[in-house]
């Protein structure tokens, strides 16, 4: 049995408000589509077809470009509908399977259970069972319920032989006809379709609540601790705020002790080297250097690792002067560099109880600990 897979590539993510296609949205250190077509690498797949928008094709072969499987791309059309007439056309195969592209969690069993149904029966489409209770709803607003033992939820993939249906899509063109599935087209033009057991857990990302479903694959912690002396004539900053004080902290750099133990903690989830190797001391690149531009350098180095920050908190030791009408203002700065929301990041500062060298005034010392995930949606697509 050959099979050729159809794979529409045409959404635009609107729903989601992303502005671009949700199909090029990060998921496992690839692109959403890369991850369906990946499921299709089978044995009995001869080769898989893209139709997607024409600004878009030169895209979408750059991410197939040695693939392992011939995959083809094509226009799209105005509707789903169109586009896979119009791939149907460089299909060859005795059978075609159409798939959604948004359903990057398809597994093998489900495939090979459609393919096995369609050979038996010449038709196979994926579908669940509804667990939960069905009614049907009247314009008036009134309702009856449905026995949920016969309603099934329709999937893809959705297997046919290939003339059949290409012969419905080209009736339906003539008509004027259009389904929201080709196993509706295939039904009003050519026959029964044959159902067969789905998953569940093979869902289509279509609302912003989706996005939950491409939960990151990876989750970091990490540590980091600074301490520096308070000397005259030096500026006091702490987490890119300059703080009027009499002393400031000591080091070849701003010396911002909270920005350092942040950057430390994050180069430790990444399993980087801390920022005495990052940004050495010995190097007069950094003499002076402002810790806040040293950070945006740390959060790119997070971004590039497909990383992005969950949360930080940090915890300043600090005996004077004290600091807490300056900590929003911390926290936005650090915000501004990992590119998130204030509520994802806590400072708090607290003494050492006129113990030791912060004790007396003479250091500072800051803790942090931060979490990253891997695979942030980003606001725009970056391919």
């Amino acid at each position: 049995m050959k099979v050729d897979v159809i794979i529409p590539c045409g959404g635009s993510g609107s729903r989601m408000g992303l502005g671009y296609n949700k199909l090029l949205l990060p998921m496992r250190g690839r692109t959403l589509i890369e991850n369906t077509v990946s499921a299709f690498f089978l044995p009995y797949v001869n080769k898989i077809v893209l139709p997607c928008a024409s600004a878009e094709k030169g895209l979408f072969r750059s991410l197939f470009e040695g693939f392992g499987l011939p995959v083809e791309i094509c226009d799209g059309g105005g509707t789903r509908g169109e586009s896979v007439a119009n791939a149907l056309r460089l299909c060859t195969s005795e059978y075609v399977a159409v798939h959604d592209g948004a359903r990057p969690f398809v597994t093998r069993k489900t495939i090979d259970l459609c393919a096995k149904t369609c050979k038996l029966m010449g038709t196979a489409v994926a579908s669940v069972a509804v667990s939960d209770s069905v009614r049907v709803t009247r314009p008036d607003g009134s309702s009856s319920p449905v026995d949920r033992n016969t309603v099934r939820l329709v999937q893809t993939p959705q297997f046919f032989r290939r003339e059949e249906l290409t012969k419905a899509y080209a009736l339906a063109e003539k008509d004027g006809s259009s389904a929201t599935d080709d196993a509706q087209l295939y039904e009003k033009y050519i026959g029964a379709v044959s159902l067969c057991d789905g998953d569940p857990h093979n869902r289509k990302m279509t609302d912003p609540s989706d996005l939950e479903l491409l939960a990151p694959s990876g989750f970091r912690v990490g540590a980091g601790w600074d301490i520096h002396r308070l000397v005259e004539g030096r500026r006091f900053v702490l987490g890119g705020v300059e703080i009027p004080f009499e002393k400031g902290l000591l080091g070849h750099s701003d010396a911002d002790v909270l920005t350092h133990a942040v950057m430390d903690a994050v180069l430790g989830a990444l399993g980087r080297r801390d920022i005495g190797c990052l940004f050495p001391d010995t190097d007069p690149a950094y003499e002076g250097a402002d810790s806040m531009a040293l950070l945006d350098e740390v959060a790119a180095l997070a971004k590039k690792d497909g990383f992005a920050l969950n949360n930080l908190s940090a915890t300043v030791i600090c005996e004077r002067p004290k600091l807490k009408n300056s900590i929003p203002k911390m926290c936005d700065r650090l915000a501004q560099a990992f590119g998130c929301d204030a509520s994802r990041i806590n400072v708090a500062a607290t003494t050492s109880e006129k113990t030791g060298d912060i004790g007396r005034g003479e250091a500072v010392a800051a803790i942090a600990y931060c979490s990253l995930s891997s695979e942030k949606v980003p606001a725009k697509a970056d391919a």
